[in-house]
């Protein structure tokens, strides 16, 4: 059996021009916001890369369902490389840019809006199409156990240039791209994985532990 993504329904259909007058006053208050957020460089992150797809199914595979290793911890790069080709995110340009940095709550994934995929500036048109390109955009991702065989990954929050995106703005941005994504859950947030019964997975600062079943 093999151990991945859960499949869910996606979202809402359309926006129209009433829709998106609050993106454009988001956007606006943070095109005019203070640089001091985005004043001194971001820390180093793990790359995010197609090469890294292979070595994490590799582990995966290896606690998972080979039961060849007890536990094993993936690059933080790596897995998040991992988890968007399962999504269906399509090959990485060679030059993306974006990184991750792990700890025991979050996942952090950012880089500037210029690095992004065109397709990825795409989907996220209503919340960056009017800052400037070096603007830092940054999704902040949590892992929540989701019953005997399934964990959650959720997207918490993102930040802009430093400053939170309020909900009532990133809400239907995430809900779009959930009904492109039908691994995604209807809102867009929520990832669900699936795993052996007795298993575990963690974050922690070295990337994702993955526990085997007894």
């Amino acid at each position: 059996m093999k151990y991945g993504v859960q499949y869910a329904v996606g979202g809402k259909n359309g926006n129209n021009w009433s829709d998106m007058r609050p993106f454009l006053i988001l956007a606006s208050l943070l095109v005019a916001a203070p640089l001091a957020a985005q004043t001194s460089a971001p820390p180093a992150g793990r790359p995010i890369s197609n090469a890294g797809v292979p070595r994490a199914a590799a582990l995966v595979d290896s606690v998972y369902l080979d039961k060849l290793l007890p536990r094993a911890v993936v690059d933080g790069g790596d897995f998040t490389a991992y988890l968007m080709a399962r999504l269906g995110v399509g090959a990485l340009p060679p030059d993306f840019a974006f990184t991750v940095q792990m700890d025991s709550l979050l996942i952090r994934m950012g880089g500037r809006i210029a690095d992004l995929p065109a397709e990825a500036r795409r989907s996220l048109s209503q919340l960056v199409m009017m800052l400037p390109a070096d603007s830092r955009l940054e999704a902040q991702i949590s892992l929540h156990r989701a019953g005997p065989e399934a964990v959650r990954f959720h997207l918490q929050g993102a930040t802009i240039r430093g400053i939170p995106v309020p909900d009532a703005f990133l809400g239907p941005v995430m809900a779009s791209i959930g009904k492109q994504y039908p691994a995604l859950t209807e809102t867009g947030r929520d990832l669900f994985v699936r795993i052996p019964p007795g298993a575990g997975m963690a974050l922690s600062p070295l990337g994702v532990a993955l526990i085997g079943p007894p």
